[in-house]
């Protein structure tokens, strides 16, 4: 699960500079690439990351 979150989150930081590259340069799809990183990758990502601390600190509570 920890090797999941890992590579979710390199994919999002590494969209997120590639869009950002994208909207400086001016290229076509900057907009799009930031909509999908901001308003799916990154919330999808900081849950996965809950989820999992909560569930490793319900195992450490019993």
């Amino acid at each position: 699960m920890i090797k999941t979150i890992y590579k979710l989150g390199a994919t999002a930081i590494s969209l997120l500079s590639l869009s950002l590259l994208f909207k400086i340069m001016h290229w076509p799809g900057g907009n799009i690439l930031l909509m999908l990183t901001c308003g799916g990758l990154i919330p999808i990502t900081a849950f996965a990351i809950a989820w999992h601390f909560s569930k490793q600190e319900d195992q450490n509570d019993e």
